[in-house]
């Protein structure tokens, strides 16, 4: 009878070793799993990404009903964003604007972190807004437009509101002064579906090693993170587009107006004209 259940365990050891080791070999044949591992590695290696990292050390701690893994895609996500910044200014004015989220679950700062290179690239300014609303970060976005008239709106995030590429705007109009402009509130929980348990699993990992393999498992959903975020970014700006000059001065006089919309017609006749003629030397 001893005999057979030492044979049953050893059966059962064997068996748990043999599934392990295929789980294993089977991750090392996906290409993801190598770029993980050499991502990781890079982040300790070059000295540009070494300060970025210092950086990231810099961001505050989480609320502490914040899931453990949304710290890693957190810094994650701030990281590959500072690689797209081309300044180490503009990488240190991320961070001191996600250090305005008050108490912060991580969701708000990952969805800001992921659309900020994007709105550097398009010549926007971001002016940090203080607020006592927990978990939330709120930012005023602008530019100066080709009549040097200042527009701009505002983004509300909340981490503790769901969000998803099908959720419809929520918007309200404000008034500053004299300029009326446009006030996005939105969630960032749940823009994407990070299922550790399950991508775990395939690692068979227990809770005490899941916690050991965050980082690698951060760097294969932060992408995905920036995604969705920088798509549901594109659905603010092409709302905004639609507005036009709605959200500009309250004073504006017709003939500024009227003036305003010559300009826009001929800008966008000399577009066609330009693209006509570049057609016709390329045929």
């Amino acid at each position: 009878m001893v005999n057979e259940q030492r044979n049953f365990s050893s059966e059962n050891i064997f068996q748990r070793f043999f599934i392990s080791a295929k789980a294993f070999f089977n991750q090392l044949l996906q290409k993801e799993t190598w770029q993980t591992l050499w991502n990781w590695c890079l982040w300790r290696v070059i000295p540009k990404y070494r300060r970025i990292l210092k950086l990231t050390h810099q961001l505050q701690p989480l609320d502490p009903n914040a899931p453990a893994e949304i710290r890693a895609v957190r810094d994650e996500v701030f990281a590959k964003s500072c690689l797209e910044l081309q300044t180490v200014k503009q990488q240190q004015t991320l961070l001191d604007i996600l250090k305005f989220a008050l108490e912060p679950l991580g969701y708000e700062q990952i969805f800001f972190a992921a659309i900020y290179p994007v709105l550097i690239k398009r010549d926007m300014e971001v002016i940090p807004i203080r607020t006592e609303v927990r978990h939330r970060l709120e930012v005023e976005i602008g530019y100066l437009a080709h009549n040097e008239d200042y527009f701009f709106w505002v983004l509300e995030i909340d981490g503790t509101e769901r969000l998803s590429l099908t959720t419809r705007l929520n918007s309200r109009m404000e008034i500053r002064d004299d300029k009326r402009y446009v006030v996005y509130s939105l969630g960032s929980n749940g823009l994407v579906d990070t299922d550790y348990a399950a991508y775990a699993a395939q690692w068979l990992l227990d809770s005490h090693r899941l916690t050991v393999a965050l980082p690698l498992l951060a760097a294969a959903y932060a992408e995905q993170w920036i995604l969705n975020a920088r798509t549901y970014l594109t659905h603010i700006l092409a709302d905004l587009k639609k507005r036009n000059y709605q959200i500009t001065a309250t004073a504006i006089p017709d003939f500024e107006r009227e003036r305003l919309s010559l300009l826009r017609r001929l800008s966008l006749d000399r577009l066609k004209k330009r693209q006509f003629l570049s057609e016709r030397r390329n045929r």
